[in-house]
Order: structure tokens, then sequence, then C-alpha cells
């Protein structure tokens, strides 16, 4: 059960890590440079983390809403599963109980 979860959660693990570290700028504000762009900067570092924040949402919605999909198919085919098994079952007795019926026949004819 837990292998068949991981299988279809899979695919999604690398773009949620990917997704889930913050893009930052990768130039850092120099020693030199001016109050107005530092403050640049930090908006724009703030706009990415705000969107980086967004797509995770998105992302993990749409896993979460997988997973519920994939653990409905699960019970859907474990009560499957249930319905066959019991059935295997009945044919098991029909069977066992006709044979030991044919036993007490072939017994009652071997002794008369």
């Amino acid at each position: 059960m837990a292998a068949s979860w991981l299988t279809i959660a899979a695919p999604y693990v690398p773009e949620i890590i990917r997704l889930a570290k913050p893009l930052f700028t990768r130039k850092p504000p120099q020693v030199d440079e001016s109050q107005q762009q530092r403050l640049e900067l930090i908006e724009s570092q703030i706009a990415e983390l705000q969107s980086a924040a967004t797509t995770n949402a998105d992302s993990i919605s749409k896993l979460a809403s997988d997973m519920q999909k994939t653990l409905e198919i699960l019970q859907v085919g474990a009560e499957r599963a249930e319905q066959q098994v019991r059935g295997a079952q009945a044919l098991a007795w029909v069977a066992v109980t006709a044979a030991v019926l044919a036993f007490a026949l072939a017994a009652y004819a071997l002794a008369s």
C-alpha cells in the first residue's frame, strides 16, 4: 500500500522541493548602493517570496487533491478485493462440502 502511494507522489516531490526554496535575487546588495536601491532589492525579494509561496500553496493543493483521489481509488480496490475473497471462500466451502459428501457416498458404496 505504501509503495503505491510513494510511486504516485514521487513525480511531484522534486517540483515541491524546488518551489519550496526561496528564489532570492542572486546579487547581494553592495555597500555603496543607495537606500533606494536596497529597498528595491528587498521589494523584489519579497515579491519573489510571495510568488514562491503562492506556487507552493497551489502545488500542495494539487498534491493533496491527487492524494485524496488516490486514497479513494485504493479504498474501492480494497472493497473489490474483499468481495472477491468472500466469493472465493464461499466457493471453497461449497467444494469442501461436495468433497465430503462424495467421500461419504463412496464409503457407503464400498461398505455395501
